[in-house]
C-alpha cells in the first residue's frame, strides 16, 4: 500500500515538474506575443519551483522577460500600461539583471555556455537603462544618491564587457566622489581613468588640481600632458599646461604650448576668442605684458553680438584688469623695498603704480556691468579705489561686498 502511495507521489511530482517546464516555455511564448503580464507571472513561478529554479534557461528567460518589460516601458507606453504591472521600472531592471547573473552563475558552475552570449547581450541593454537613470541623477547634482547606482552600473557593465559604459560610469562616479568630499576615492578613480585614456576634460582638470593642492607639481604637469595627448583639440587643458610650465619656471615648454595655442587660434573660428584670452592669460603670467595686451585686444575686436564672443570679451576685460592691477602691485612693492634715501625713485614708482591702477579700472568696471556680483572683480576694485583715494566708489563697493557676504 505504501509503495502505491509513493508511486502516486512520484507521478504527481512528475506532472508538477512538467507543468513548471511548460510554464517556462509558456512564459517565453507570452513574451514573444507581448502578453508580458502572463509571461512575468509564469516565469516568477518557475523561478521559485524546485524543478526549474536551478535551470539556467529559467533565469535566462526571466532576464529576457524583465528586460522586455523595461524596454516596452520606454518605447510603447500604451502596451506597458495594458500589462497593469505595479512594480517600479528600476526594480524590473534590477530583477532582469539579477536573473541574468543567476543564469550565468548556474552555467559557470556546470561549465556550460548555452545561454551566455544571449545573457550578455541582454545585460548590455539593461545596463544602458541603468546608466541613463544614474546619469540623470548625476546631471541634477544628486551626487550622494547616484553613487550607489553608478557603482552598481560599473560592476554590471564590467560583466557585460561594455567598456564605454564602464568608462562613462567611472567618470561620473569619480566626480560624484569629489562632490561629496570623498577626495581619496575620487583621486584613485581619476588616476585609473587617466591611465585608460579618458576623453573627459573634467577628470584631468580635477586630478591636476588635486595634485597641485598636494604640492606635487611634476604629477600635475604629467596629468595635463596626458590630457593634451588624449584630447589634442582641448585648448583649456593646453592653457592649464602652459600655466603649469610657467609656474614651474619651464620657459621653453611654456613657449612651445603658447605657440601651439596660437596655431589653434589661427585655424579655428569657433572658440577663437576664448583661445585668444587663454593665450593672453599665459603671456601675462609669463610677464610678457605687451604681447598679452595684444592678444586680449584681438579677442575684444571680435563680434560682441555672438554669445561666445560676448562672454570672451568679459573674460578679456577681466584679463586686462588683472594685468594692470598686478603690474601696479609689483610697482608698489618695488617702491616699498627702496631705501629711505631713494625718495625720488620711490615717488616715481608710486606714480607709475597709481597710473596702472587707473588703467585697470575701466576693464574691471566693464566686467562688473556684465557680472555685477563677481567677487574677484569687486575685491580688486575695492583695493584700487582705496589706493587711489576714491572714497565714494570705495564705500559703494565695500557695501556691495558686505551685502553679498550676508546673503
Amino acid at each position: 500500500m505504501k509503495r502505491i502511495i509513493f508511486l502516486v507521489a512520484l507521478i504527481a511530482f512528475g506532472f508538477s515538474a512538467t507543468a513548471q517546464t511548460m510554464k517556462v516555455q509558456s512564459a517565453y511564448a507570452d513574451m514573444k506575443n507581448n502578453r508580458l503580464a502572463n509571461a512575468k507571472k509564469n516565469i516568477d513561478a518557475a523561478c521559485e519551483h524546485e524543478s526549474t529554479k536551478n535551470d539556467p534557461k529559467t533565469w535566462h528567460y526571466a532576464g529576457l522577460i524583465y528586460a522586455k518589460l523595461v524596454e516596452v516601458s520606454q518605447t510603447d507606453d500604451k502596451l506597458y500600461k495594458k500589462q497593469k504591472i505595479e512594480t517600479p521600472i528600476p526594480e524590473l531592471a534590477e530583477a532582469s539583471t539579477q536573473a541574468i547573473l543567476k543564469s550565468l552563475e548556474i552555467e559557470k558552475a556546470a561549465n556550460t555556455f548555452e545561454y551566455m552570449n544571449a545573457n550578455i547581450n541582454t545585460l548590455k541593454y539593461i545596463v544602458i537603462y541603468q546608466f541613463n537613470r544614474s546619469f540623470d541623477a548625476f546631471s541634477k547634482g544628486k551626487y550622494a544618491e547616484c553613487i550607489p547606482m553608478l557603482e552598481n552600473v560599473v560592476k554590471i557593465s564590467q560583466i557585460a564587457g561594455d567598456k564605454e559604459i564602464t568608462m562613462k560610469s567611472n567618470a561620473c562616479l569619480s566626480l560624484s566622489y569629489d562632490a561629496t568630499n570623498q577626495k581619496d576615492k575620487a583621486a584613485d578613480l581619476y588616476r585609473q581613468l587617466v591611465r585608460e585614456k579618458t576623453t573627459e576634460e573634467a577628470i584631468y582638470i580635477n586630478l591636476y588640481l588635486a595634485n597641485k593642492k598636494s604640492n606635487e607639481m611634476d604629477k600635475s604637469i604629467n596629468v595635463l600632458k596626458a590630457g593634451v595627448k588624449n584630447i589634442p583639440s582641448n585648448f583649456k587643458l593646453l592653457g592649464l599646461l602652459t600655466g603649469a610650465y610657467i609656474e614651474a619656471g619651464n620657459k621653453e615648454e611654456a613657449d612651445k604650448c603658447i605657440a601651439t595655442l596660437k596655431s589653434m587660434a589661427d585655424t579655428i573660428s569657433q572658440n577663437k576668442p576664448t583661445v585668444l584670452v587663454i593665450i593672453g592669460n599665459s603671456l601675462r603670467d609669463a610677464n610678457k605684458m605687451d604681447d598679452a595686451i595684444a592678444m586680449y585686444n584681438q579677442s575684444l575686436s571680435l563680434d560682441p553680438n555672438q554669445n561666445e564672443a560676448a562672454s570672451s570679451q568679459t573674460n578679456a576685460n577681466f584679463g586686462l584688469g588683472v594685468l594692470y592691477f598686478n603690474w601696479a602691485v609689483d610697482l608698489k612693492d618695488q617702491s616699498d623695498k627702496l631705501p629711505i634715501e631713494a625718495a625720488e625713485a620711490y615717488d616715481k614708482l608710486q606714480v607709475e603704480s597709481k597710473a596702472k591702477f587707473t588703467l585697470s579700472i575701466p576693464y574691471f568696471e566693464k566686467v562688473l556691468a556684465k557680472r555685477p556680483n563677481d567677487i574677484a572683480t569687486l575685491n580688486a576694485l575695492k583695493v584700487i579705489y582705496s589706493r587711489l583715494e576714491m572714497t565714494e566708489k570705495y564705500k559703494e563697493v565695500s557695501a556691495k561686498l558686505e551685502a553679498l557676504r550676508t546673503k
